[in-house]
């Protein structure tokens, strides 16, 4: 009697380690496939520590309940859950891609709700897997840009200049003339004034094409949209559908002319001139014309967006 109950225990203590490994391959992401495109995702938000502090409160609304503080898989809803969350220290996750993470979040999959809805912003996503990665071994957030140090070679102010108004800025603006119109550019720092003007080529460059899905990528959810004669569009689908009924009149081929920027904050004003041809489809007819745009831009995440655009 005794040898045969000790050759039934044999299958049941397999079966049991047989499962409990399952759920710990589950969690790790092995039977869940990531499509190759996703995989290979670029993160375009940088892990800085202002980001991470971004990421820390997305992570503290979404997934603390479930994934816990320190992303332990403790969190006050995993006993509910069917699978178990698991470590996000554990190798095996953190050996993912960012896309691969970024593709789990968004899409969602059984007791791992979507948050497509809930997160709409794309570099919010991203923004979260960031902060996710630093609950591995050894991850550090990169270095946020700091003022450099005085140069010891450099003469000491003049005590008896007075001392500059901190309510102003240092640098004079640069006015010049261009086309009989002010053209002034505002002492926004040089690395502020290439992501604005990465963001307008951008737009020239989904204009010229006409594409609306690049389009309405570069404004944020909650972006206006006031063409020369139309109706406002507000929001994304007002959006696309305002630049689709364009482009389905006409095509253009417009380069643009910055005029203008003033950065207040999270806000840029900016100023600018698209200038080239407009060819309208039905009469095959080009013409030249010169549009002149009021953009706002605000930041999201480190990264800017059109707020809101009005043409002229």
């Amino acid at each position: 009697m005794k040898n045969k109950f000790r050759i039934s225990l044999i299958p049941m203590i397999a079966l049991i380690s047989s499962s409990l490994l399952l759920s710990l391959t589950y969690f790790q992401g092995k039977n869940w496939v990531v499509p190759d495109a996703s995989k290979k995702m670029k993160n375009p938000v940088a892990a800085t520590a202002d980001n991470l502090k971004s990421g820390k409160a997305l992570y503290a609304k979404n997934c603390k309940s479930c994934h816990g503080t320190t992303g332990k898989g403790d969190g006050t809803k995993s006993k509910d859950l069917n699978t178990p969350c698991g470590d996000f220290a554990d190798k095996g996750f953190q050996a993912q891609t960012d896309g691969a993470i970024f593709y789990k979040i968004k899409e969602g999959r059984e007791d791992m709700p979507s948050f497509k809805k809930s997160i709409t912003e794309d570099n919010d996503i991203w923004t979260l897997v960031n902060y996710v990665r630093t609950f591995g071994v050894g991850t550090k957030p990169v270095e946020d840009p700091k003022k450099p140090a005085d140069d010891p070679k450099k003469p000491a102010d003049d005590p008896k200049k007075p001392a500059d108004d901190p309510k102003k800025p240092n640098d004079k603006p640069v006015v010049g003339k261009k086309d009989s119109a002010m053209v002034v550019i505002d002492t926004t720092s040089a690395p502020e004034k290439t992501q604005i003007e990465q963001v307008l080529k951008q737009y020239e460059k989904a204009l010229n094409s006409s594409d609306t899905v690049a389009i309405a990528a570069l404004y944020t959810s909650d972006g206006v949209y006031i063409p020369a004669n139309g109706a406002t569009a507000i929001g994304t689908a007002q959006i696309k559908a305002s630049y689709k009924q364009l482009f389905n009149s006409s095509t253009m081929n417009e380069k643009y002319s910055l005029e203008e920027i003033r950065q207040v904050g999270d806000i840029a004003i900016i100023r600018a001139t698209f200038k080239g041809e407009r060819t309208f489809l039905g009469f095959n007819q080009k013409i030249s014309e010169e549009n002149r745009e009021l953009i706002l831009l605000k930041k999201v995440n480190g990264n800017w967006k059109i707020y809101r655009c009005m043409s002229n």
